[in-house]
């Protein structure tokens, strides 16, 4: 009894060993045709996890990643997929895997970098508080004495601006998030628009233009948000020449044409990302007067996805009051923020890039 004792003891004890083995060293492959799977995930480019209790491990490169078992000749993607490759071994200690499963896993590696080089990067937005310095925009007047409220776009705008920048950079570090003017300047339209159009873009990076305004009206009861992006009937140069240099000339209205109708095909679903993002926001307290198309200059000139978005009416004085308010202004802020985080994550995800 006791002999039987002290084996299930060793046995223990080489489990054990087993279990805090310390870093595998690189070792050479077989003669068999395995290969060390530590090694070869390190010229992957990738690491290696691995837990010999349970036999399970995986092996992670940026945001790939490939999980598997031993005995197991499935590999189990970081999505849920089933990549078929021979199941891993070990051998002294050691992972190995056979040269097969080898090509396979760094194949999928070599699929996964092809799309998402294949997919357009969002890599620059720019959020646009309109007016500024000398011109106010449209301003707001209600009450009087103790109740007295004067309230100025162009004041408005620019707290939601810099609150959207702030967030947006914060959520996107990589990504270069800029704002047209960061406190009572006036820049003017065409600066505006050539502070976007000026971004060195590559044929699978993209940039945003999201121009914020207040509006009025001769209604005193007009009141609600809403989202502007270019009428698809105007016609405009989306085609950069300089870029375009031994194109021939007959070829570039249908280039121009093509990408002109991307974009506006984009600017719609950035108009409407926006517009869902204020509508959870506020569900039926703030009324929703939708998605629209018009000529506004911003949207007109800018060669890029781009959209307007109104906050509400300074002319009504509930609103205006609504609009004066810091709590009413962050759920604005929260509305439209969500609305480019979601048209970022769709267009990302995407494949084909437009051309700049």
């Amino acid at each position: 009894m006791k002999r039987y004792t002290l084996l299930i003891a060793m046995a223990s004890i080489c489990s054990l060993t087993i279990a805090v083995q310390p870093v595998w060293s690189q070792v050479a492959e077989t003669t068999a045709g395995m290969v060390d799977l530590e090694r070869r995930a390190s010229e992957w480019g990738a690491s290696l996890s691995f837990d010999p209790l349970t036999g399970t491990g995986f092996v992670l490169r940026g945001q790939d990643l490939l999980r598997f078992k031993l005995g197991f000749a499935s590999y189990m993607t970081g999505n849920g997929t089933l990549l078929r490759a021979a199941a891993p071994e070990l051998y002294e200690n050691r992972l190995r895997i056979s040269q097969t499963t080898s090509s396979a896993i760094a194949t999928w590696f070599a699929d996964r970098d092809a799309d998402r080089a294949s997919r357009t990067t969002v890599v620059a937005i720019l959020i646009d508080p309109g007016h500024g310095g000398k011109d106010p925009g449209a301003i707001g007047e209600h009450g009087a004495g103790s109740t007295k409220l004067r309230i100025a776009e162009k004041d408005i705008v620019l707290t939601i601006a810099k609150d959207l920048h702030a967030r947006l950079t914060a959520k996107w570090p990589d990504k270069r998030i800029m704002i047209t003017r960061a406190g009572d300047s006036y820049p003017s339209l065409d600066d505006r628009v050539e502070m976007a159009n000026q971004v060195e873009l590559t044929v699978n990076q993209a940039i945003i233009y999201v121009s914020v305004h207040a509006n009025a009206s001769f209604n005193k009861n007009a009141s609600g948000y809403e989202v502007w992006y270019l009428n698809p009937d105007y016609r405009r140069t989306v085609v950069d020449s300089k870029k375009s240099e031994g194109v021939d000339k007959e070829v570039l209205p249908i280039l121009n044409a093509m990408l002109e109708e991307e974009y506006t095909t984009e600017s719609v679903y950035l108009a409407k990302s926006i517009s869902g993002g204020l509508e959870l926001s506020f569900g039926t307290s703030t009324v929703n007067r939708g998605v629209r198309a018009d000529e506004w200059f911003v949207v007109r000139n800018a060669r890029m996805p781009s959209v307007l978005v109104e906050v509400g009416f300074v002319t009504n004085e509930a609103e205006a009051r609504l609009l004066s308010s810091e709590g009413h202004l962050r759920k604005l802020g929260d509305g439209i923020y969500n609305g480019i985080v979601s048209f970022v994550e769709y267009f990302e995800r995407r494949k084909g890039p437009s051309a700049p």
